[in-house]
């Protein structure tokens, strides 16, 4: 036997999962309410990412933008002191003429 467990949606979270069914009715798929919330945990446990940028207001985050931050941070490698002089020899190729 299946351990259960009753949480609570709210109104709009129960309008959310009972068109997500209609959808998927529509599609062809047969799911229960149980088994999309299923799937939705399966879904979002393999992307927490996701979850936490949609919290932040981040409709449509970039995919595998956990891997990309990682590796930009990974790569990241300390050059000492730099001096605005510096900056701007990089940037602009020489000194800057005014």
């Amino acid at each position: 036997m299946a351990a259960t467990t009753s949480v609570k949606l709210t109104d709009k979270g129960k309008g959310r999962l009972d068109r997500l069914q209609a959808k998927l009715t529509l599609l062809g798929y047969k799911f229960t309410k149980e088994e999309i919330l299923e799937l939705a945990l399966e879904a979002a446990s393999e992307s927490p990412g996701d979850i936490i940028a949609r919290s932040q207001g981040v409709r449509h985050p970039i995919p595998g933008w956990e891997r990309v931050y990682r590796e930009i941070v990974e790569s990241a490698e300390d050059w000492g002191p730099t001096s605005w002089r510096d900056i701007d020899r990089i940037l602009y190729g020489g000194k800057l003429k005014r």
